[in-house]
C-alpha cells in the first residue's frame, strides 16, 4: 500500500557577524509503513545563533504526527550548501526535543553545542531535522539465533539479526542520494528518481516502491552510509539469513518453499509470473500483498514482505569468488521454481537491473 506523506522544505537564512550563516530545512522519513500509520512531519524549522564566543546554535521546529506517537528525531548538518551532509550533530543541551521519545508538538526546542561536534566550522552551514515514529525505517524483524536446515538439508546455525521488512524504496534511496552521493556515483537515469544538478527527487507516485537498477555495489554504499548516519553496522544479508527470514518458522519446526508461509503460490500471494502471464506485469509497493484488495496477507515467518516475487534481492554470498553475487527470492517476471525460498541465482556486483532490489539486515 502507498504511503501517505506530506513533506516541507521551508528554508530560511540568518546571516551571523562571526559563526556560520545557516539555512534550515524540514526533513520527512516515511519509509515501509505497513501499519497504515501517517507519517510523521517535521516543519517550520528555524535556527537561531547565540553570541559568537557561546558555539550554540538554537534549533525549532514544528514535528506533527497522525497517530501521535513518539518519534525519534536527529539533526544533519551541511557546510557546502547540501551537497553532502557530514557534519556531526550529536551533542545537545538537556532537554533538546532530540532523540528517541519525543512528544509531537509546535516550537519543538533543539540545542546544538556546534563547537563540541564541529569546533572549526565555519562559512555558511544548512540543517535538516528529521522525525521517524518507528513504524518506517526502524521497523525491521527479529530473526532469533538458532539452527535450521538451509537449502532443505542438513541443519546450519545462523546467528540473531534484524531484518527490513521491506524492501528499500525510492524515497530511502532518494534520501541517501541527496545527503552522500552529489555526483550520482550510485544512481542511474533508469530508476525512478531524477537528478537535477546534485539534487535528487523520486517520480511522483513511486515513492513507496522498490528501488531497482541498483547494483549490489550501490546497495553496500547505501548500507555504508546508513551505519554511518545511525552508529550501527547495517549490510547485505547472507543468503543463509536471507533464506531463514523467508522460509523458516521456528515455532512450528517447519520449512516453507514461499517467503510467504505457503507450499504452493498464485497471483493472490506475490507478483511474478504464473506460467501463462504476469501477475502486475512490473514491481509493485512495498508491503502490496497486505490482505486487502484480492490479495493475500502475504508475510513470511518473522513479518517480512516480498521475499518471494516482486524483485530480487541481492546478499553478500559470493556465487563465484569475486565474479557473482548470489540474488534471491524471484521477481515480478520470475516463474514460481524461481521464487521458491532455496533458489539461488547470480548477479554481477556491478550490474543494474530492473528485477534487482535489496533489503539490510542489522546485528543485534
Amino acid at each position: 500500500m502507498a504511503i501517505k506523506t506530506r513533506k516541507k522544505r521551508p528554508e530560511t537564512t540568518i546571516m551571523p557577524t562571526k559563526m556560520p550563516a545557516l539555512s534550515a530545512a524540514a526533513g520527512l522519513l516515511a519509509f515501509c509503513n505497513l501499519a497504515l500509520a501517517g507519517a510523521p512531519t517535521v516543519s517550520q524549522v528555524r535556527a537561531v545563533q547565540r553570541p559568537t564566543d557561546s558555539k550554540l546554535i538554537d534549533i525549532l521546529y514544528n514535528l506533527t504526527d497522525p497517530d501521535n506517537s513518539l518519534c525519534t528525531v536527529w539533526v544533519l548538518v551541511s557546510n557546502n550548501g547540501g551537497s553532502t551532509w557530514s557534519i556531526p550533530a550529536r551533542t545537545f543541551n538537556s532537554g533538546s526535543a532530540a532523540g528517541p521519545n519525543v512528544t509531537p508538538g509546535q516550537d519543538k526546542s533543539i540545542v546544538w553545542n556546534a563547537g563540541a561536534d564541529a569546533p572549526g566550522l565555519s562559512g555558511s552551514i544548512r540543517i535538516r531535522v528529521y522525525a521517524d515514529d518507528g513504524n518506517g525505517m526502524a521497523r525491521m524483524a527479529y530473526v532469533g539465533s538458532g539452527p535450521f536446515p538451509y537449502q532443505g538439508g542438513s541443519n546450519i546455525q545462523v546467528n540473531a539479526f534484524w531484518i527490513d521488512k521491506c524492501e528499500v524504496t525510492n524515497q530511502r534511496y532518494c534520501e541517501y542520494l541527496n545527503a552522500a552521493d552529489p555526483v550520482g556515483t550510485h544512481w542511474v537515469d533508469t530508476m525512478k528518481i531524477t537528478k537535477n544538478g546534485s539534487v535528487y527527487a523520486v517520480m511522483g507516485g513511486w515513492e513507496n516502491y522498490p528501488v531497482y537498477y541498483v547494483s549490489y555495489d550501490d546497495a553496500a554504499a547505501f548500507a555504508a552510509w546508513l551505519s554511518a548516519r545511525e552508529g550501527r553496522s547495517y549490510r547485505l544479508p547472507t543468503e543463509q539469513e536471507w533464506e531463514k527470514a523467508a522460509s523458516w518458522n521456528p515455532q512450528l519446526q517447519r520449512r516453507y518453499v514461499y517467503g510467504f508461509q505457503q507450499d504452493t503460490i498464485d497471483c493472490s500471494w506475490c507478483n511474478y509470473h504464473n506460467g501463462t502471464a504476469y501477475c502486475v506485469g512490473g514491481p509493485t509497493p512495498v508491503g502490496y500483498y497486505d490482505g486487502t484488495g484480492g490479495r493475500n496477507k502475504a508475510e513470511s515467518p518473522y513479518g517480512c514482505y516480498d521475499m518471494s516475487g516482486n524483485l530480487w534481492e541481492w546478499t553478500s554470498s559470493w556465487y563465484t569468488v569475486n565474479q557473482y553475487r548470489v540474488i534471491r527470492g524471484g521477481s515480478w517476471l520470475s516463474d514460481a521454481a524461481l521464487c521458491a525460498c532455496t533458489d539461488r541465482s547470480i548477479g554481477t556486483p556491478s550490474g543494474r537491473i530492473n528485477f534487482i532490489g535489496f533489503r539490510l539486515v542489522l546485528d543485534p
